[in-house]
């Protein structure tokens, strides 16, 4: 199919089949603008947390993509604003469209976004907001809420903004961690930084410093927590229709190429489907 579009610019849209649902946007090049889209909703990492959610739930082929007008590249951007307001995209019964303006780079829609604060601390002028985190794998929901103090998190992947409603009155110190090494690290402020810094996840990190997981990358904690060791889930069907049980899933999908979130949403009920995976539990 990928082979089959042409090498120019155009609209397209991204169609869910089982939904109706669309997402429209505009490309120099269609070709490669669909391979960019399908990598990142591969990878789980679609700046349109909407389209990543849909595309999780029904898999890659219940989705399609279609061009929708040829249009020469100055005037693409009037082209998709024309179909966006058509389509009605920005409806969250019609579409997955989150922001209701064409946007690329240098159009004459984009607004000048003042007081972000990079994770370095450095303070960051954006022009076009929306391409800006399409750029740097930033979700732009989290970003809008971030600049407009809406977000209930003062951060997000370490970059605030000046308009952040929440104040933390303190960052928790933890206590306790050993390095792969054998080496007591700490008293750690701050470990989400510490993390990022480190290439560390702070949820797992978190995790052994409460007793829930053993370690993390070779990284243990002396806290005098008892670890009561690995859950063992007996209710997974993997896409071939095998019931699958699996001791620390944690692991299992990193090992797996799966979403840990995702799939503990099949165990609560809140997703039915996370590629292929579904869960269904052994009668007692």
């Amino acid at each position: 199919m990928t082979n089959k579009l042409p090498r120019t610019s155009g609209v397209y849209q991204i169609r869910c089949n089982p939904t109706g649902k669309i997402y429209v946007g505009s490309a120099v090049d269609l070709r490669a603008r669909w391979d960019n889209h399908r990598g990142r909703l591969r990878r789980g990492a679609h700046h349109n947390s909407h389209l990543q959610k849909a595309w999780d739930e029904f898999g890659e082929q219940d989705f399609e993509f279609n061009v929708l007008e040829l249009v020469d590249e100055d005037i693409l951007l009037w082209a998709e604003q024309q179909w966006i307001d058509k389509t009605g995209c920005t409806d969250e019964n019609i579409g997955f469209n989150i922001f209701d303006t064409a946007g690329s780079p240098g159009n004459a829609f984009a607004q000048t976004w003042e007081g972000f604060i990079d994770p370095e601390g450095n303070e960051v002028t954006i022009t076009n907001l929306y391409e800006f985190c399409r750029e740097n794998d930033l979700d732009w929901p989290s970003m809008h809420r971030l600049a407009r103090g809406k977000s209930k998190l003062k951060s997000y992947k370490g970059w605030t903004h000046k308009n952040s409603i929440r104040q933390r009155e303190y960052v928790k110190t933890y206590d306790g961690f050993i390095d792969p090494e054998g080496n007591r690290v700490g008293p750690i402020t701050n470990l989400a930084a510490f993390c990022r810094e480190c290439g560390l996840d702070n949820t797992h990190m978190v995790a052994v410093a409460h007793g829930r997981l053993y370690s993390h990358r070779g990284w243990t904690c002396d806290n005098g927590r008892e670890y009561h060791g690995h859950r063992t889930y007996t209710g997974f069907i993997n896409p071939e229709g095998e019931q699958v049980n699996i001791t620390n899933l944690s692991e299992y999908c990193r090992e797996n190429g799966l979403n840990v979130i995702h799939m503990r949403q099949l165990i609560s009920g809140e997703r039915k489907r996370h590629k292929g995976w579904t869960w269904r539990p052994r009668d007692e």
